[in-house]
């Protein structure tokens, strides 16, 4: 498999919210995969609040306390303002989806491939702190991080807050900021 770059979609909007000092970084797989359909495009960054923005809500909630957005009246806007401002922002692992139907057999191999080239993205960014926000991904990025010297906050996979994973998802990131430096 064959690194690809991350679609002018995703990375314009990632850079639209990307903040001028990255004091919190937070690590996921991949974008989501819109199936070849451009209008069932979601993501982190997008301001459109559906109902699969599971990492959205996941991080929300474990930063400052929401529980609940409701997509027929939330937006992600303020969110993402506030995100922003606290120097709080997201990069993949992975530049293109791999999770659609047709993909879960290269993903394990997508993950290692794209491990080093990650870690370096990380080191241009030069966060103060960072949480892997996938447990098969926090797998395959330790040792690179480890070895860049980058400032990972926890030693254990934190799960993807999908479902009933999302209170430990909480939890996890909660004893990972417990580890972050004070502000500057």
């Amino acid at each position: 498999m064959t690194s690809q770059p991350e679609a002018p979609w995703y990375s314009q909007l990632r850079e639209q919210w990307r903040p001028k000092n990255v004091r919190l970084l937070l690590i996921g797989e991949s974008v989501p995969d819109d199936g070849g359909d451009p209008a069932n495009r979601r993501f982190f960054y997008s301001s459109v609040l559906t109902g699969r923005d599971t990492l959205f809500r996941g991080v929300v909630h474990a930063l400052y306390g929401v529980r609940h957005l409701d997509s027929r009246v939330d937006t992600k806007q303020p969110w993402l303002e506030r995100l922003r401002a606290d120097g709080v922002f997201l990069i993949d692992l992975i530049p293109y989806p791999v999770n659609g139907p047709d993909k879960k057999r290269l993903r394990a191999q997508a993950r290692r491939e794209n491990a080093v080239g990650c870690a370096d993205r990380v080191g241009a960014l030069r966060p103060e702190g960072i949480i892997v926000c996938h447990g098969p991904s926090f797998k395959v990025l330790r040792a690179p991080l480890h070895n860049v010297k980058a400032p990972l906050l926890h030693e254990a996979p934190i799960p993807f807050p999908l479902g009933n994973w999302r209170e430990a998802f909480v939890e996890g990131f909660h004893a990972a900021l417990e580890r972050m430096p004070p502000k500057k």
